[in-house]
């Protein structure tokens, strides 16, 4: 696949994995904030009609990662370096919570799954695979939020994970690394199976803020670089300026 060409769907009720496609080629900055998305060229690409690719990208307006303006199309969010700051300021905030509620509910399920998903993260660092790390991040840091029965909190969470996604995308592009070099969540995991629950509420929150400076500063490079006229209306068949993600 060159550029941001979309391989054909054979199933075209299969909408989830139309959405899929679409929020790799976000993640993998195929398609860079601020771009239209071109609705009859990738429906042409992915061989489906354009209702259920209309589907897709209306999930994916709820989720956050593109916006719908009347009259002129569907685009990928822009991303400043305010945005962040609301994410991950909001992050920190809910991990502490969502720790608290779950310290009392933790049992050996739940530390069976969180050394699962803390597998699945060490595996995809092994594999160098950028979209399939930062899903299981986001996963491992998921369970919290599934365990602290709490339903607002767990809505809340799920609306956060995509615009989070993105921008730990983003970040790997900053770093210009496809993963990080080593996995960082040893003490995460570590912390939450242990009896110091203000401890692991710390950490989460100096986990989140890892390298916060070096991503806000990319932000803001990128702000600078839409300020300075660059067209954001790309085609979405060819090839991106961050093609190194």
């Amino acid at each position: 696949m060159s550029g941001t060409d979309f391989d054909p769907i054979v199933d075209t009720t299969r909408r989830a994995e139309i959405v899929s496609l679409l929020r790799r080629a976000i993640l993998t900055g195929k398609l860079e904030p601020g771009q239209k998305l071109n609705e009859l060229r990738i429906s042409e690409q992915m061989r489906v009609s354009r209702a259920p690719l209309r589907e897709a990208m209306r999930e994916l307006v709820q989720e956050g990662i593109l916006t719908s303006i009347p009259y002129a199309g569907t685009f990928v969010i822009e991303v400043t370096a305010k945005d962040i700051e609301d994410a991950y300021s909001l992050n920190q905030v809910l991990d502490e919570f969502a720790i608290e509620k779950t310290w009392p509910n933790r049992t050996e399920r739940f530390f069976d799954e969180l050394d699962r998903r803390h597998d699945a993260v060490k595996q995809a660092t092994l594999e160098v695979d950028t979209t399939r790390q930062i899903e299981t991040a986001l996963q491992l840091h998921g369970l919290i939020y599934e365990w602290a029965d709490h339903s607002l909190l767990l809505d809340t969470w799920q609306r956060l994970t995509s615009r989070l996604q993105m921008y730990f995308a983003l970040h790997q592009r900053a770093r210009n690394e496809p993963v990080p070099s080593v996995d960082v969540h040893e003490e995460y995991v570590r912390l939450l199976k242990g009896n110091n629950m203000k401890a692991a509420q710390r950490h989460a929150r100096e986990h989140i803020g890892l390298d916060f400076e070096e991503l806000v500063a990319f932000a803001r490079s990128l702000e600078k670089r839409s300020a300075g006229g660059e067209p954001v209306e790309r085609s979405t068949g060819g090839k991106g300026k961050n093609s190194g993600a």
